[in-house]
């Protein structure tokens, strides 16, 4: 049943919604954060995990009476982690927008110049910081988002450069100095409320260099402003210097880009004029067909020599932050970006101490007008099967654990900085509990939703009203959930694989890209641990993991001395400039193996796919996926009863199952339970609890509460919600792009959650169920029915709430 409800975005949780046991104020007390073993552990010797919330642009400098009460409103929810999040946007004049509230901006723009702070906006800085602290919250502070150079910063071209413009701070000196002088005012800086600089305050637990940034960012969209053109040449002019060291003259560059009489240099393009162009990114890495067409404008060797380029610049530019803020005193792992869509990417950020990566689903197009959002689709999250969402398109398409895996690197913690399922589709609680489950089975370190609000005040954003999908403060789906997120993943209620399954770059690998590269990521976390690396001595691997899987965009890798190797390539080639035809690497991968399918090797310590575009070449994966399962098991890397079966992905702890093709995701462990999706008949969330529903999708989590197993608990915190969002909405056609069709989602109405309808029983003598309100005061309560069976609820969904107190007072015997 649809009932309206409220949120409020600094209301605290109280009763057994407050969560503050969570957490271990006030935060720093075990120490600085270090890096050990893969993970983030505190100094003293505690595994750190982190879960909360981006507050950005003006949130971070909220007056103090806010500060108060979003940091107690953050702690009783559970949140351990605040990223303050673009502090260094500019000056905007309207509320409650992506900028700086002109009252107290972090920067003083009003000096003409981004070199100094704003008194008021320190101090507002500072108090929230500490207040955070106090609470137990550990915060991400990141130096490079959303800075609006002026031109009084003393810049090598006339003009300021707009916010959020990429790649240019990577390559040109004077924006690398200030930013490097912003790093020295910011970490140094004594805060007065906590007495220490954020360097020596074990209350941060990462300095992020950049936001977004890479030095293959596509540039095409600053071709026509003007301020922006000298930094566009710049680049090309420091890649047409990369060409000439690496090939020293225009003939030589020409010979090397040239096949088969075919020449990618254009006849007015010369390295010693500066006149060869760059490649043309987008906002993550572009795909690039290893056999696609030489002369095209982003053809294989023009592109090759420019990943080489942008991986050369990002490497040496984070080094050179990372071992600037070590000279500052900054003592915690220190990041170097986060939307890394590609290898290339990835590795050129794997200076930083640990990876990051931002995630997305039914992200809506920019810039958004009022409360209408351009999204395509908008997709159930529940439905979509990683196998085949990229079938006809390509990496375009991912679902948020896939992405996130892209940036996952053997050897160093990772964490989601940005992620966010926007909630236009009505039915998108799926996402949040979906993407938490996963992140524990492939055993990441952090995850911090994108965004909480957008904000100075506690009290100018509504309750009950959907204003900006990008602000889930009082998103249901988020809100309602929250508790149980926080739980199963600071707590580790869900195990993580004991298997570990590596994807294996070579250096040649790095300067291709193509379409259909993110197969692995498509199956493996979800079935078990997976993580990237790259070879930096040869082709050979000599890693430990239980499988080794070539990245295979090239067909370079050797194997041979994996435990157990899975091989295929989309290039005959072993080289980007297909120059080195392999015709041995993957026979020689076959020895010992029986041909299972035509072109289809499997043994005792391989798999090989002859051509792998055969079977995977048009975006649907669950061909690879069958037979990659079928080795697993095999292999005894996988059990029997997990992997995949008839669609459905089993992780190998047994613990997760995710269904799209039935709409089903399930989690079963002794700590909790949870259910989304299209109901079956009968739901069971544990031996003795069971739910029949009337709604035609239903999330549902349980939770004990005065005992750590559920089945030595009698008090439960049960949360049951459908569809969510505001009661009014409308969904108009959209426009049609790259062949993806798009929806105009208007949010009108009410906020509201649509209750659970059905019957619980609960197998006890004697039980008794209370429904709560958001913030976890008792509005109703059901009374049970005594059966033969035990007691049953009848549910009509009449109360406006979510989450439920489950006392059983009396259980049955055995």
């Amino acid at each position: 049943m649809k009932q309206r409800i409220r949120i409020h975005k600094a209301e605290p949780n109280t009763g057994a919604l407050n969560f503050s046991h969570l957490l271990d104020a006030p935060a720093g007390k075990h120490g600085f954060v270090r890096v050990k073993d893969s993970h983030f552990y505190f100094e003293d010797g505690t595994r750190a995990r982190f879960l909360g919330f981006n507050v950005a642009a003006r949130s971070n400098t909220p007056d103090h009476e806010t500060a108060d009460k979003l940091a107690e409103r953050f702690a009783s929810m559970g949140v351990n982690v605040i990223r303050l999040h673009a502090a260094d946007a500019p000056v905007g004049e309207e509320a409650r927008t992506w900028t700086s509230c002109k009252e107290a901006p972090l920067i003083d723009y009003a000096k003409g110049n981004t070199r100094n702070f704003c008194e008021e906006g320190l101090d507002r800085f500072d108090y929230f910081f500490a207040k955070l602290k106090e609470k137990g919250i550990y915060l991400h502070i990141d130096l490079l988002v959303a800075r609006d150079f002026q031109e009084g910063d003393g810049l090598d071209y006339p003009g300021g450069m707009p916010l959020c413009t990429k790649c240019f701070p990577v390559f040109n000196d004077r924006l690398i100095e200030l930013q490097k002088e912003y790093a020295q005012k910011l970490l140094t800086h004594v805060n007065p409320y906590t007495g220490l600089a954020m360097k020596d305050d074990p209350a941060v637990i990462t300095v992020q260099m950049t936001n977004e940034e890479s030095a293959i960012k596509g540039t095409a969209e600053c071709k026509e402003i003007e301020t922006l053109k000298p930094y566009r040449d710049e680049v090309q002019r420091k890649f047409n210097h990369f060409l000439l060291m690496k090939y020293d003259t225009r003939e030589k560059l020409k010979k090397a880009w040239t096949l088969n009489g075919c020449c990618a240099l254009a006849e007015d393009e010369d390295p010693g004029l500066g006149t060869v162009r760059i490649a043309e990114g987008s906002f993550v890495q572009p795909v690039n067909d290893p056999m696609g067409q030489w002369d095209a404008p982003c053809g294989p060797a023009r592109y090759a020599d420019y990943m080489e380029f942008g991986i050369q610049a990002n490497r040496r530019f984070y080094r050179d932050m990372k071992n600037y803020l070590r000279s500052l005193g900054v003592k915690v792992p220190i990041v170097a970006s986060n939307l890394l869509g590609g290898a290339a990417d990835v590795y050129g950020h794997t200076d930083g101490d640990f990876m990051e990566n931002n995630s997305y689903f039914n992200h809506p197009l920019l810039p958004f007008q009022d409360t209408t959002f351009i999204v395509a689709g908008p997709t159930e999250y529940v439905s979509v099967n990683p196998l085949t969402m990229q079938t006809g398109i390509g990496s375009l398409v991912t679902t948020i654990p896939s992405l996130a895996a892209t940036a996952v690197v053997e050897g160093k913690p990772f964490m989601i900085s940005e992620w966010n399922e926007y909630g236009e589709h009505p039915f998108h609680s799926t996402a949040f509990i979906h993407t938490a489950a996963y992140a524990c089975l492939n055993d990441w370190d952090g995850l911090i939703l994108y965004n909480h609000h957008t904000s100075e005040c506690w009290d100018d954003q509504p309750a009950d009203e959907i204003w900006n999908v990008f602000d889930c403060y009082n998103d249901p789906a988020v809100i309602c959930q929250w508790g149980f997120m926080a739980s199963v993943f600071l707590k580790g209620l869900i195990a993580p694989s004991k298997n570990r399954v590596e994807v294996v770059h070579t250096q040649d690998d790095l300067l291709t890209l193509p379409n259909w590269h993110a197969m692995p990521n498509t199956f493996l976390p979800y079935v078990t641990g997976m993580r990237n690396v790259f070879l930096d001595g040869g082709n050979s691997y000599r890693g430990n993991a239980d499988v080794a899987v070539n990245a295979g965009f090239l067909n370079g890798a050797d194997l041979s001395e994996a435990k157990h190797a899975v091989c295929y390539a989309w290039s005959p080639y072993r080289d980007a400039f297909r120059r080195c035809r392999e015709e041995n690497r993957l026979v020689q991968a076959s020895e010992n193996t029986e041909e299972i399918q035509p072109g289809i090797h499997l043994g005792e310590k391989a798999l090989v796919f002859d051509e792998i575009s055969k079977i995977a070449g048009n975006g649907d994966y669950r061909k690879f996926a069958e037979l990659l399962d079928r080795a697993l098991k095999k292999w005894g890397v996988v059990p029997e009863d997990a992997g995949l079966a008839d669609g459905t992905l089993v992780s190998d702890t047994k613990e997760l199952v995710f269904d799209p093709d039935h709409a089903q995701f399930s989690i079963r462990t002794p700590y909790c339970s949870y259910f989304s999706g299209a109901p079956s008949e009968t739901i069971a969330l544990s031996d003795e609890i069971y739910v029949q529903v009337k709604n035609e999708r239903i999330s549902l989590a349980l939770l004990p509460e005065d005992k750590e197993l559920l089945s030595e608990a009698k008090e439960f915190i049960l949360t049951a919600l459908g569809t969510t969002g505001m009661d009014e909405t409308v969904y108009n056609p959209g426009p049609s792009m790259m062949g993806i069709s798009f929806t105009a989602v208007t949010f009108q109405g009410k906020l509201f959650v649509e209750t659970l309808e059905g019957t619980l029983l609960v197998k006890a003598e004697a039980a008794r169920l209370e429904v709560l309100n958001p913030v976890g005061e008792p509005i109703g309560s059901y009374e049970g029915e005594k059966t033969r069976e035990g007691v049953r609820f009848k549910l009509t969904g009449e109360f406006a709430g979510a989450n439920y107190i489950l006392h059983i007072d009396k259980k049955t015997a055995d």
